[in-house]
């Protein structure tokens, strides 16, 4: 995210595309795609929305919107402030 942030202006977008869990929990699929990928190298994994906006804002990203995908996945577009 700082990366992102040191690059855009003001007002520019960040957009972010993939699974995500939403209030710590996701579809059974996501769950077992988290799965699959902490057993590789336990710091990857389906990443919390709550964790990365809060990340983001941390770095001056706000979150701008969210819109449900196909496959369970969502877009996520952050603004910078």
């Amino acid at each position: 995210m700082s990366c992102a942030s040191a690059a855009l202006k003001p007002g520019g977008m960040l957009y972010c595309y993939g699974p995500y869990k939403v209030g710590g929990t996701a579809v059974e699929s996501n769950l077992r795609f988290d799965l699959s990928l902490r057993m590789r190298d336990p710091s990857w994994g389906v990443r919390d929305i709550e964790e990365v906006t809060k990340v983001a804002k941390e770095n001056g990203l706000e979150l701008w919107r969210t819109v449900e995908m196909p496959a369970n996945n969502l877009s996520v577009i952050f603004r910078k402030e």
